[in-house]
């Protein structure tokens, strides 16, 4: 039997899978993408931790082609990765990443616009490209 916190946050995760296929999330390999400009944006809803305390987040990746391979294990595949908490409100801290990641659409802004993708982390191919 499921427990309350449980359903919330399976609902949670519903909402947000949700609004991810509503802005363009289509299953590639069996995660969500959004394709914007060059870049592919990988998007995994990840629940951390267990009953009350669980909390639902964003496991977010880039890829472009230029840095093959296409990632296998989504996000967290890519060549930059980052979490982001979802908080009270999970569907619209979910549209407002979609928002965010919609403004990347190649490299150029990539490089311009790192710093307002608090916590990424950026591999050394990556980190090569961007120069």
């Amino acid at each position: 039997m499921r427990s309350d916190a449980g359903d919330v946050v399976s609902e949670s995760r519903a909402a947000v899978v949700k609004v991810l296929k509503a802005r363009g999330a289509k299953a590639r390999k069996g995660h969500l993408r959004i394709p914007v400009g060059d870049l592919f944006w990988y998007v995994d809803p990840r629940v951390q931790g267990v009953g009350r305390a669980a909390t639902l987040r964003l496991e977010v990746g880039c890829w472009l082609p230029d840095l093959p391979p296409e990632p296998d294990g989504g996000a967290v595949d890519c060549p930059l990765l980052m979490d982001v908490d979802l908080g009270e409100d999970p569907a619209a801290a979910t549209e407002a990443l979609v928002d965010l990641v919609s403004g990347f659409g190649d490299l150029g802004a990539l490089r311009e616009r790192l710093d307002e993708l608090p916590g990424a982390l950026v591999d050394r191919s990556l980190r090569q490209l961007l120069g």
